[in-house]
């Protein structure tokens, strides 16, 4: 009697329903039900992928993924392919390495070291920081007009500075 008990509870027609003037509908048709199966399926990227969530893109998410985009900018004497599209990817991860225990000390990073993005890693490098300089003004150099120009949008956005603090 459970099985038949069970089946009863999922069932439309509940005592009485000869008393109604209709016999009750199903709430939601199949139109709706594929509609929302196929809502939920966008939200992963399916079973191949191990159901890998869509990412929420901030703003240091974007700031790393622009990153990756330009590093040809970064290392001008390696070949990187081209990009394939423009938008930023729907389903991705990121992740940190976790250093072995079994490799030497002298090969880790400190905590100091370490940073929370991968622009802040770059911002914080000092040899990055001089071949970036020193192309800057290898442009500047090579090209007079452009370093008058921005010369003088460098100085409005000082002045600017400024007056905001």
């Amino acid at each position: 009697m459970d099985a038949v008990d069970a089946l009863l509870s999922q069932s439309v027609l509940k005592p009485g329903f000869q008393k109604n003037y209709k016999v009750p509908v199903n709430e939601k048709s199949s139109k709706i039900i594929k509609r929302n199966k196929k809502k939920e399926e966008a939200k992963t990227k399916g079973k191949g992928w191990f159901n890998l969530p869509a990412t929420k893109l901030t703003d240091d998410v974007r700031h790393d993924l622009d990153l990756i985009r330009m590093r040809s900018a970064l290392d001008t004497k390696r070949f990187y392919k081209k990009n394939e599209t423009e938008a930023y990817p729907k389903y991705f991860q990121v992740g940190t390495v976790i250093d072995s225990p079994f490799e030497s000390k002298a090969g880790r990073l400190t905590n100091k070291e370490r940073k929370r993005t991968m622009v802040d890693e770059l911002l914080a490098d000092a040899e990055f920081k001089q071949t970036t300089k020193k192309r800057y003004k290898n442009i500047l150099m090579a090209n007079p007009k452009m370093a008058s120009k921005i010369r003088k949008e460098n100085r409005k956005m000082n002045k600017l500075k400024k007056k905001r603090k």
